[in-house]
């Protein structure tokens, strides 16, 4: 290991101390945390994954990268994200977290009903399964129906806000079966995302209003989100995605996501096995690190202008027709991968990788330290009162949290729904 990314690690060391220190026990009920915990995973346990052998053989994103520009971006990603913390921790979001009076969960459940929330879950679901919803492997532009873009908006929240209100209006004596529905439904997007964030946001929109779900039935949520992801990456080696970008229905895809569970482990010169394949997706420095090796040979850098420009991506296109005429100059990953002669993959950009090729580090952790004092801000204003906007608004808060392997414009467009 080298030295640059043993300092990678440390600083990410460091950043969870001071949330567990600085918020107490309950440090993982708040979304700010949240988002520093995706940054470990994504700069720091997805590439110590990658240092394996026979793991680090099948990262595609690293292609023609040099290790040691993989570390640097490790090490910048993680002392960026370490600006944020502090910061976050600076506006002491955990000093207005309300504790929930009695009778909330009954008085949200009046404002929340679930009968019309399931049944706006089903026709998402259909959409979604005839590749016309969310993770239709087309993107969004004049020629896509009213239909199809309400779906893959509103697919995971509305999902998880019909769960909260039957559970709300039921008990928590239902939350396994609940929970294995919700996971049903979102695993027909062909994802491993969407079935994580709406289980955490599912936990942490029931504690907002007073619910604790016992650790036992919180170890079998566990369980059934892991079995879902794997069941998931065992049939994107098996048939790739493009079951999912087709029309196939809701049965045919859990029937295949089933039958992902079976895929063998792959030996050599068969492909990559489950751990690989995870590693690949959990790491996030690859795109940052190719930037960085992209400059070092003279690349010149891109216009800082582009990362407000960036932000107009979550401008829905009905309140900004001209929006979609924009192209790559709106989207901060294809417009960098195009400058700096990066291959033309999906990379995994993390929160501060996104911005690498605009503006010279220490500007990039000053933005995270922004960005952290106005999530904190806003989460303190958040949790100062129980109510069902505010729950639905941590709904949002925490999909758009987990959401940060993707960048800050990605974060925003999960967030407006």
């Amino acid at each position: 290991m080298s030295v640059t990314f043993a300092g990678a690690l440390f600083a990410q060391a460091v950043m969870v101390t001071l949330l567990r220190v600085h918020l107490g026990r309950g440090w993982l009920r708040h979304p700010g945390t949240l988002v520093a915990l995706a940054a470990v995973v994504n700069a720091g346990l997805g590439p110590l994954l990658l240092r394996i052998p026979s793991v680090g053989q099948w990262d595609v994103f690293g292609q023609g990268i040099s290790q040691n520009w993989k570390d640097d971006a490790a090490l910048r990603e993680s002392v960026a994200m370490l600006a944020f913390t502090v910061a976050y921790l600076a506006a002491h979001p955990q000093r207005s977290r309300a504790a929930a009076v009695p009778g909330a969960p009954a008085r949200t459940a009046r404002v929340l009903d679930w009968r019309p929330l399931a049944l706006a879950v089903v026709p998402l679901a259909l959409l979604t399964a005839h590749a016309e919803g969310y993770n239709s492997g087309t993107a969004s532009g004049p020629q896509t129906s009213v239909a199809s873009d309400l779906a893959a908006t509103f697919f995971l929240i509305v999902i998880v806000c019909a769960a909260v209100a039957f559970l709300l209006r039921y008990g928590p004596r239902w939350f396994l079966p609940v929970f294995f529905i919700q996971s049903a439904f979102l695993a027909i997007a062909g994802e491993r995302a969407p079935v994580i964030t709406d289980g955490v946001a599912l936990v942490l929109m029931l504690g907002f209003v007073g619910i604790r779900i016992p650790r036992r039935q919180l170890a079998a949520a566990v369980l059934v989100t892991a079995v879902a992801a794997l069941a998931i990456t065992g049939l994107h080696a098996q048939r790739g995605r493009d079951l999912f970008y087709s029309s196939t229905g809701i049965g045919t895809r859990l029937s295949a996501i089933a039958g992902g569970l079976r895929a063998e482990p792959a030996s050599p010169g068969r492909g990559p096995g489950l751990l690989a394949q995870a590693s690949v997706r959990l790491a996030g420095v690859d795109f940052a690190g190719g930037i960085i090796q992209a400059e070092s040979m003279g690349y010149p850098r891109l216009s800082p202008g582009y990362i407000p420009a960036s932000l107009l991506l979550a401008v829905p296109s009905f309140a900004w027709p001209a929006k979609l005429s924009h192209g790559l100059a709106l989207d901060p990953q294809y417009q960098q991968i195009d400058d700096f002669g990066l291959q033309q993959v999906n990379f995994i950009t993390g929160l501060p990788g996104a911005m690498a090729g605009y503006v010279p580090w220490f500007a990039i952790a000053l933005l995270c330290a922004a960005l952290g004092w106005a999530w904190g801000k806003g989460e303190r204003w958040l949790l100062r009162e129980v109510t069902p906007p505010r729950m639905v608004i941590l709904g949002g808060a925490v999909v758009a949290a987990l959401w940060y392997e993707a960048g800050l414009a990605t974060m925003l467009v999960q967030f407006r729904a």
